[in-house]
């Protein structure tokens, strides 16, 4: 059924196949199960055949008493950011393991389905094949990594409709041929991309509809969605939507003296709404995106309820003015650092890791991008809000290629940026987790995050940090106006907490789950630290390793006595 001769050229030949023009980055699926054997083969896949700017959607699917932890891949994490690869790990709950690789190929668009087998006339081959559009390649690689079979997929599924030719050859015609040519693009929409090539008959304008249709078709479908988000946001009711006029009111008139706050793109005011409370409005600047980012956030906000997220009141969309409303706290931490003792800034520290680990649990997780003492508010007694999620994103484990997709930039404040996040625009809750250490080091010592001395030079509390930690100096980090009262062992946790989240490398990084743990039972790590240091100094540093098997009962917590 399958000819030798379709896996003839190996790896060698995919290669080649790569070096023709610079296109498109390419989407790879790969499907892996619990067994080891897959995890080999990733690798293998992830050394040989991916090249820099693909992005591979490692596919698990659950079975039932099915062991399988996306947290253990940080070996092939580290090769894809050596070769700025986009990775991920998705795990798909489904009863057909070939059905759910391919609904995953088809709504990735992915080119390449990788596969490991022990033979290429494996019966789930055949079936792959025959579930894989013609424009997705299906690898076959053994336990070795070997390619077995490279084939393209022979499914019709969702492949594009043919355009018959039309004496009309311009968008001009009858209102019955427009119709025909929008039923063709729906179609295609749910399709596979297909390539631009086409026959001499055709006419030549044809050259130019697919741009034409994908415009007009972004304009419908804009439209659809701005309807579909307002009908959603009216369906759950759980937000006011303002008028442009009561805004006015609450704000007299957006008056410069209830100016709170402006940034890039806002201006955060006071207002006094008509239920007498007592709220914070912020105004989007007019730009491409702001649309975007104002249902963006409030879909976000609207979804979560909890006591370290900032709570939204409402919001207004309208011609003229596109603003979030949301209750309004007395400062920022970054405003409020100084004045705080350390027992308010062990609070302020756990619950912002609550609001953080409240983020990152959702389904699927939510990542902040702009974790900050200034986007962190105090209350009166100094209970702290995340706030601004203007950044925020729902992190799908897709990724589609549009050109009418909003592009992927980094946005953050410098000096809280994950090293990932700024090299390679990686997106995922370990950014939020740098972020995090960043803010743990200014309640540690008081210092901001950038500092700028009276030469206008910059620097950064990081790397400052860092130089001072390198040399077993950690008294000479804590903030010199706590005056000494504070809990020894609390401030090691924090400095251990920070050290942790501030790992150079994602993968090595606890989660914030972790992080909570660390805080609420800081006598067990604080243990774990000590007896590792007593056993290294008899022992060595070529038997840590049986320490962390000794003492660790997780990866997290192996890390964490690794690491520290």
């Amino acid at each position: 059924m399958f000819g030798s001769s379709s896996a003839k050229g190996g790896i060698s030949s995919l290669l080649r196949s790569r070096r023709v023009p610079k296109a498109k980055k390419r989407t790879l699926v790969v499907g892996l199960k619990s067994d080891n054997s897959s995890r080999e083969m990733l690798l293998r896949l992830l050394t040989s055949v991916v090249m820099p700017g693909d992005y591979v959607l490692a596919v698990h699917v659950q079975q039932p008493n099915d062991i399988f932890d996306p947290n253990t891949f940080h070996r092939h994490e580290d090769i894809c950011k050596s070769k700025q690869v986009d990775f991920h790990i998705k795990v798909c709950v489904g009863e057909s393991y070939i059905s759910e690789l391919s609904n995953q190929v088809r709504i990735n668009f992915a080119t390449m389905l990788a596969v490991g087998c022990s033979s290429p006339c494996d019966k789930i081959v055949g079936k792959l094949l025959k579930e894989l559009p013609p424009t997705c390649l299906l690898l076959v690689m053994d336990k070795g990594g070997k390619v077995l079979l490279q084939k393209p997929g022979t499914s019709q599924e969702g492949a594009p409709i043919k355009v018959l030719h039309s004496s009309e050859p311009s968008l001009s015609a009858s209102s019955g041929s427009t119709e025909s040519r929008n039923k063709y693009l729906i179609q295609k929409s749910l399709s596979m991309p297909c390539s631009s090539t086409s026959t001499s008959s055709q006419p030549t304008e044809n050259a130019t509809f697919p741009r034409t249709r994908k415009y007009l078709q972004h304009k419908n479908t804009a439209a659809k969605n701005l309807f579909q988000r307002l009908a959603y946001l009216e369906m759950i009711c759980c937000t006011r939507r303002f008028t442009i006029d009561e805004l006015r009111c609450a704000t007299d008139n957006f008056s410069p003296n209830l100016l709170t706050g402006e940034g890039g793109h806002s201006r955060v005011y006071r207002a006094n709404l008509d239920n007498g409370q007592v709220a914070a409005v912020k105004v989007l600047k007019n730009t491409q995106y702001s649309e975007d980012d104002l249902f963006g956030e409030v879909e976000i906000l609207s979804n979560l309820k909890h006591e370290n997220i900032i709570q939204l009141v409402g919001y207004c969309y309208s011609k003229d003015m596109e603003a979030i409303v949301y209750n309004l706290l007395k400062d920022s931490l970054k405003q409020r650092l100084k004045q705080l003792n350390w027992n308010t800034r062990m609070q302020v520290a756990i619950g912002v890791a609550r609001g953080l680990e409240y983020l990152h649990s959702q389904t699927p997780p939510i990542i902040h991008r702009d974790v900050k003492s200034s986007n962190i508010l105090l209350s009166g007694d100094c209970h702290p809000q995340l706030s601004d999620f203007g950044a925020a994103i729902v992190h799908q484990q897709t990724q589609q290629d549009s050109a009418f997709v909003k592009p992927v930039h980094v946005v953050g404040t410098f000096g809280y940026l994950a090293p990932e996040y700024i090299m390679y625009g990686k997106v995922d809750e370990k950014i939020d987790v740098y972020s995090y250490g960043v803010v743990l080091l200014e309640l540690i010592t008081g210092k901001e995050a950038i500092q700028t001395d009276l030469e206008s030079h910059h620097e950064s509390l990081v790397l400052w940090a860092r130089s001072i930690l390198s040399c077993g100096l950690c008294d000479l980090l804590v903030d010199p106006d706590l005056s000494g009262n504070y809990n020894k062992d609390e401030m090691k946790t924090m400095i251990l907490a920070a050290r942790l989240c501030l790992l150079h490398s994602s993968s090595r990084r606890p989660t914030m789950k972790t992080i909570l743990r660390l805080f609420e039972e800081p006598e067990h790590w604080l243990e774990l630290q000590r007896k590792r240091e007593e056993l290294l100094d008899g022992i060595g540093l070529k038997d840590e390793s049986c320490l962390c098997r000794c003492y660790a009962s997780d990866s997290d917590e192996t890390m964490l006595i690794e690491d520290s």
